[in-house]
């Protein structure tokens, strides 16, 4: 049985953009590990927080489980940033490891997306300067492929990409491509403020994952819908906003794949592939159903476009079915039954390795769940539907 994980991460050295990029590194002002952290769960919250009621461990703005993970982290590292990136273990990112690991854990193709490798590229647009934004995300991207060279029929690295240089996004896509990626992560959230994710300006997009063979990564935290920042002020409690990010972070794909099948990206493009990353899958079912009903009338009733609006010759549910997959936690999510209610081939499997949430045993956590599935449909999970959806 081959098994082929779409989501799993790097733990990147601390000193990756120096090595890559010194220049940049240089350019862009220092952070530390709790402020990155805290900005890429919170976001711009950070900056509408008083400083009197800023918590002085920013750890606490993140939910309960995730602000432990990080301390214990720290505790370990003794808070020494040096001695963090000293002993971060080698699994976390070097290739002959990560292998070997994989190799002990039966996975035989594995896509690496970044843990802190996007700091820079935040750092670089709270300045601001969107020029080096995208200079920071190429210089991810060479270093995850430089990182993984030689090994990327198995280990393969996430192309990070920024839609507002649409020329630059196809040239760094094909750049890639060629050195071995065969996925790129963009933001389930629209271009800008008058630009949506399906404008005609982002066609050249799609086009070139299709050419390119390249699918579409919607990953947590990597998109935002709208949560008012009055949520924060509790009186207390600042870990509790977090735990409404990961409520709120559902919402997300939700809206992107809706706007992509009404607006027809999916019809104008059949063989773009999106994979919907670490957002949970009891949703699934209830937003096929809900996406049908608003469109086509699935019950016999109408109170969104309808059929006399609705001009695609497929259904919401079929271009889903054709075209998008979804990852379940293995520390969180039940298979059941949320598999029973859809196309079980929907559903594929991921390890989160090496994140707290995550486990590098996910292929042996996940089998006793899929027991009574048939063994046509378990190779199916592990690797057989995003194989063909990819053809890898």
């Amino acid at each position: 049985m081959r098994v082929i994980d779409v989501d799993s991460h790097f733990m990147e050295p601390l000193d990756w953009l120096e090595k890559t990029d010194p220049g940049l590194a240089a350019e862009l002002p220092p952070s530390n590990f709790a402020e990155r952290v805290a900005r890429g769960v919170v976001g711009d919250l950070l900056d509408k927080i008083p400083p009197a009621e800023r918590p002085t461990n920013l750890l606490e703005l993140l939910a309960p489980q995730g602000r432990r993970s990080a301390e214990a982290l720290m505790a370990a590292w003794k808070g020494d940033e040096s001695e963090m990136s000293l002993r971060n273990p080698p699994t976390g990112y070097d290739a002959e490891a990560r292998l070997k690991l994989n190799d002990e854990h039966g996975i035989d193709v594995q896509f690496v997306n970044p843990t802190m490798g996007t700091g820079p590229y935040v750092s670089a647009i709270r300045m601001g300067r969107r020029d080096l934004g995208l200079r920071a995300f190429k210089a991810f991207n060479s270093w995850a492929a430089q990182t993984f060279a030689g090994h990327t029929d198995r280990l393969v690295p996430v192309t990070l990409v920024d839609l507002i240089d649409i020329d630059w996004a196809v040239t760094e896509m094909t750049r890639m491509r060629q050195a071995g990626s065969r996925v790129v992560q963009i933001k389930p959230d629209p271009v800008s403020e008058t630009k949506s994710l399906t404008h005609p300006d982002i066609e050249r997009v799609w086009s070139a994952a299709e050419d390119l063979g390249m699918a579409v990564i919607f990953h947590i935290a990597s998109g935002r819908a709208e949560l008012k920042h009055g949520w924060y002020f509790n009186g207390g409690a600042h870990g509790h906003y977090a735990v409404l990010q990961l409520i709120n972070g559902q919402m997300v794909p939700q809206i992107a794949l809706t706007a992509m099948i009404i607006d027809g990206v999916f019809e104008r493009h059949p063989k773009l592939a999106v994979i919907v990353e670490e957002l949970g899958i009891g949703w699934v079912p209830n937003f096929i159903e809900m996406v049908d009903s608003v469109t086509v009338g699935a019950y016999g009733t109408e109170f969104g476009m309808g059929k006399e609006d609705y001009k695609l010759p497929l259904k919401p549910s079929e271009y889903i079915r054709r075209q998008v997959r979804f990852t379940p936690l293995v520390t969180t999510d039940a298979l059941s039954p949320t598999m029973e209610l859809i196309p079980p081939e929907l559903l594929v499997f991921s390890s989160d390795f090496p994140h707290h949430e995550g486990r590098a045993n996910a292929v042996d956590l996940f089998a006793p769940q899929l027991k009574s599935r048939t063994q046509a449909e378990r190779e199916q999970f592990y690797g057989g539907s995003i194989g063909a959806l990819m053809d890898i």
